[in-house]
């Protein structure tokens, strides 16, 4: 959020990254959670 506030032009790229961080991170964690149910 900092770097938006002081580079406004960058807004897009950032949230961009942050969207595809926060996609790969749900993947992992709904990875686990089918790990977890096959080897339960």
């Amino acid at each position: 959020m900092e770097g938006i506030a002081r580079q406004p032009e960058a807004a897009s790229k950032i949230q961009t990254a942050m969207i595809i961080a926060a996609a790969l991170i749900e993947g992992v964690a709904l990875f686990a959670v089918v790990v977890a149910l096959i080897a339960k």
